[in-house]
């Protein structure tokens, strides 16, 4: 089983530990890969669309054609428990599971109509750093639901 989940941009250093932890947690139950792709460019200076639509074309050259889920805050809310039926769902029909991510300024329209599913962490607004964060926990605790054990220790 694979795990990739591609996102624009990098992460901060001091959300790397976090990563690394839940990267670590989830090696037991699958390979995990974090594919960071190129920013659209400099908000500052760039018409916001033309940076989405910029990373845009990062992502989905790393996609190469395969079917992802994108976590959208118009997605669908699911539970933890529904989450990890849907990890193991994805697992029943493929041996990997594509995530992306939007970038700081949001995700282009075409992504979000070709993704296979939307989902919302929340109707909240997070940055696309504590939506990695989120995710990497989310499929651990998936993980952990799906293999019947405690979370937390």
């Amino acid at each position: 089983m694979r795990i990739e989940i591609i996102i624009p941009g990098k992460i901060s250093k001091h959300l790397v530990p976090a990563q690394e932890f839940y990267e670590e947690k989830i090696s037991r139950f699958a390979k995990v890969e974090v594919s960071f792709v190129p920013l659209g460019g400099d908000i500052n200076t760039l018409d916001p669309k033309v940076i989405i639509s910029k990373e845009s074309e990062h992502i989905l050259k790393r996609l190469r054609d395969r079917k992802y889920t994108l976590i959208d805050l118009w997605g669908k809310q699911m539970t933890s428990e529904e989450f990890a039926q849907y990890i193991d769902k994805a697992f029943m029909k493929d041996s990997e599971l594509v995530f992306v991510i939007g970038g700081p300024l949001g995700i282009d329209e075409t992504l979000r109509k070709n993704a296979t599913e939307r989902i919302s962490f929340s109707k909240m607004t997070f940055t696309h750093e504590m939506c990695l964060i989120l995710l990497l926990e989310q499929i651990f605790r998936g993980f952990k639901i799906l293999k019947n054990e405690k979370y937390h220790y």
